[in-house]
């Protein structure tokens, strides 16, 4: 429902700078360039939609296009760049490139790299064909959302159209977008961010860089989870390994001790009603932490954890395994829920492959850092 303002080019503008989204000059010099296409500034329009166009006349805001002008890779920085530009400076995007990796099979894998303060940040794309110049919209909607200023400030990115190919965005705060919600504007789809500005002091690609990254990123809630867990983790398979486990067990962390645990959890769990029903068993959690600091061993990798309010959000409020690579390449798995799923199917099958997603997602960002360096 629309205030009492006019749904006029003119009323728009009025709107724009009493929410404080545009000053006076803009907004005049926006008006100026409508005028000028022979647009009537007071007409009245019952689709608001048909007045966002003014966002770019008056200077502010970015557009996502249907599909780019030219290179797919230069659309790509040309949309990262506007919407850092919403920043006023506190944001800044560059050394944006598309990656491609191509393996041995003759199959390859694009990924979206660019520099956000410094940081890189990297997204798997697909798209429809090597000359297509229809951007993966799923990648840039997350990529839109890396260049959100975040920390302490409260503005997001919000789509004004309903729909979102060829729509104007603007970074607004909370009340800017209830004060355009009210004009009429549909503000569709917000986009808020996930990065934190600050880097770790470790080594980069260490696994102390990436355990500090996380806890850069992560609630007061998750770091005291993750904390809980890890500390009396050597101390916890110590006690686990003298109660529970036979004397001929191979405690060296390889792939053949996972093969040994593997028959010990199906000869005391003989389906998921008798793990159920031993509630928090001791030997269920140390076989988790096994498999876990066995990972660890075997690649690249790190305990990580995530708290949530929600208990239907999946792989939340557990520890989990974690790649150490940018999210974009994957590559991880819960050691709770590859347990579980082996006392439920009776195999190792699935245990192994999702574990060996940790070491897949390691090679895969090695590949991209090869090929990402021959085509600079």
């Amino acid at each position: 429902m629309s205030d009492s303002t006019p749904l006029t080019l003119n009323g728009f503008a009025q709107t724009l700078v009493r929410l404080g989204i545009a000053t006076e000059e803009q907004a005049t010099a926006g008006l100026a360039e409508a005028a000028e296409i022979g647009m009537d500034l007071d007409e009245e329009f019952e689709d608001t939609e048909e007045l966002t166009f003014l966002v770019g006349e008056c200077g502010l805001g970015f557009q996502t296009p249907e599909k780019v002008d030219g290179d797919l890779e230069e659309g790509y920085a040309e949309l990262l760049t506007e919407a850092a530009a919403c920043s006023g400076g506190s944001v800044v995007v560059d050394d944006v490139a598309l990656v491609r990796v191509e393996h041995e099979d003759g199959e390859a894998d694009e990924y979206l790299h660019f520099r956000r303060n410094g940081r890189s940040i990297w997204h798997r794309t697909e798209h429809l064909s090597d000359s297509t110049r229809y951007m993966d919209w799923n990648t840039a909607m997350e990529a839109l959302g890396d260049v959100v200023p975040g920390n302490d400030d409260p503005r997001a990115f919000w789509q004004l159209d309903e729909d979102s190919y060829d729509a104007w965005w603007l970074l607004l705060t909370p009340e800017q977008a209830e004060g355009l919600e009210e004009f009429g504007l549909p503000m569709a789809v917000d986009l808020g961010n996930q990065v934190r500005d600050g880097m770790p002091s470790a080594e980069p690609e260490t696994p102390e860089w990436y355990m500090e990254d996380d806890r850069l990123h992560a609630s007061e809630e998750s770091r005291r989870g993750l904390d809980a867990w890890l500390a009396p983790m050597d101390a916890a398979l110590d006690r686990w390994r003298s109660a529970h486990l036979p004397d001929d067990f191979p405690f060296d962390y390889s792939l053949d001790s996972l093969t040994a645990l593997e028959r010990l959890v199906l000869d005391r769990f003989d389906g998921l009603a008798a793990l159920e029903a031993a509630g928090q068993d001791e030997f269920f959690e140390g076989a988790v932490r096994y498999v876990g600091q066995t990972a660890l061993r075997l690649w690249p990798c790190r305990w990580t954890y995530r708290h949530s309010d929600d208990d239907s959000s999946p792989f939340t409020n557990e520890p989990l395994i974690r790649s150490n690579t940018p999210g974009g390449f994957g590559g991880g798995f819960s050691p709770d829920f590859v347990l579980r799923t082996l006392v439920k199917r009776r195999t190792n099958r699935g245990m192994r492959e999702r574990m060996e997603t940790v070491g897949e997602g390691v090679e895969d960002y090695r590949k991209a850092l090869r090929a990402r360096t021959r085509g600079r």
